[in-house]
């Protein structure tokens, strides 16, 4: 557990909870015009300077730098013309990050994205930890087994596709949950109680010159049953679920985050969803040749879909936990879902 902002951090501490978006420019940026950018914006929201900005000799050893864990608000690197800035999830949701490309120079860059607003939570913190401990010990998520075994066990595996059009957040839920059981019956296995864990945001836009955290999370089960209706209906309905950030500590804090930390221990497998989709939304971002946005690997599967379109197209990306998963296993997966799109 951490501090962050005053609130309580008691998610999964093994994960390193930090969110990647990679900004393809028209010109390598400039590391030292980047790093005074950055400088600047930390000091308006109070946080650690991020230090020098990194380099590495690509793109994807850049990105396996800056997802390792690290408590810092933010951190960014430079490889050639991509720009990965890594922000940690408790200070910068995917969103947020927007708000920090913007910062660093090609402004304006702004997301479609219109959030859930107001909609009230399920339950409250003590009542979602004790549901889904239970959950997890009787009526575990689904899980997607690799194709093949890993050779190392450090880091997250990132794997990425652009397709042409734009895509509703509803359409690649129910995409993702039909390749999750054509995959699973590949190999002879059925997929029971396929759970959809979907990212989003309160405040799509806001005028706050913070930036904070405003993310989200709605939580689907059995996806498997669920036709694209049900999927959108799904989303239209589903509560909120409550965050592992409580605003203020109270009596009863301390024993409850011994029984979350014992419970993410013991249970962490089967903790979580089948999956993670978060879609940032058609973005306008002139200055911006591409975009690429990698969500969190927490819980269950430790698999995340992250979308966002640009132009008329939309880039889809997979991460997982390289201690499972492979960049051909994480490929044939992304293609199933591609397919069924």
């Amino acid at each position: 557990m951490s501090e962050e902002s005053g609130g309580r951090w008691v998610a999964d501490p093994r994960i390193g909870w930090r969110v990647l978006l990679t900004a393809t420019l028209p010109e390598a940026p400039d590391a030292g015009s980047v790093a005074d950018h950055l400088t600047a914006l930390a000091g308006r929201q109070s946080w650690p300077d991020p230090g020098a900005v990194r380099a590495a000799g690509s793109t994807a050893l850049l990105r396996a730098a800056l997802v390792a864990a690290d408590p810092a608000p933010l951190l960014a690197g430079v490889a050639g013309r991509d720009l990965v800035l890594s922000a940690h999830h408790a200070a910068v949701d995917g969103l947020g990050l927007l708000r920090v490309l913007e910062a660093t120079g090609p402004a304006p860059v702004t997301s479609g994205a219109r959030g859930i607003g107001t909609r009230p939570a399920g339950a409250g913190l003590a009542a979602t930890v004790v549901r889904r401990l239970g959950e997890a010990g009787l009526r575990p998520p689904a899980t997607i087994t690799p194709p093949d075994h890993p050779v190392t066990d450090a880091g997250d595996v990132m794997v990425e596709r652009e397709v042409t059009g734009s895509l509703r957040t509803a359409t690649l839920v129910h995409a993702a949950a039909r390749a999750v059981v054509a995959h699973q019956a590949a190999r002879g296995r059925t997929a029971r109680h396929v759970a959809i864990a979907v990212g989003t945001t309160r405040q799509a836009r806001t005028e706050d010159p913070v930036i904070r955290d405003h993310s989200a999370l709605l939580r689907l089960r059995d996806v498997e049953a669920m036709d694209l209706a049900g999927v959108e209906r799904a989303l239209r309905e589903a509560p909120a679920q409550t965050p592992p950030v409580a605003t203020a500590a109270r009596a009863w804090t301390p024993a409850l985050d011994r029984v979350t930390a014992t419970g993410l221990r013991m249970l962490a497998p089967r903790l979580g969803s089948t999956l993670l989709v978060s879609h940032l939304g058609e973005v306008t971002a002139p200055l911006v040749e591409g975009l690429a946005f990698h969500p969190v690997t927490a819980g269950g599967t430790g698999m995340s879909l992250g979308a966002v379109g640009l132009r008329g197209t939309t880039v889809l990306t997979l991460r997982a936990r390289a201690d499972t998963w492979t960049d051909n296993g994480l490929e044939q997966v992304l293609e199933a879902v591609i397919s069924l799109l």
